[in-house]
């Protein structure tokens, strides 16, 4: 399953979840699939985003999380 990843204060699209891993694409056809947790600054608005553990409530972990760390 596939969930979009956005910056939480300008909303643009940061990452695309793919299962336990983000995948990033962005101009020039560079493409990234990392692991979690991941931290990005948004190239629109300069705000730092954090991504934790995607694991659910049942198998000891949280629910998705994405903050702003200034």
């Amino acid at each position: 399953m596939e969930r979009d990843w956005r910056c939480v204060r300008c909303g643009k699209l940061l990452g695309r979840l793919e299962g336990d891993r983000l995948h990033i694409q962005f101009a020039r056809g560079h493409q990234y699939v990392v692991g979690l947790p991941v931290s990005s600054v948004c190239r629109g608005c300069s705000t730092l985003n954090e991504l934790s553990s995607l694991r659910s409530p049942s198998q000891g972990g949280v629910k998705p999380e994405i903050e702003i760390k200034n």
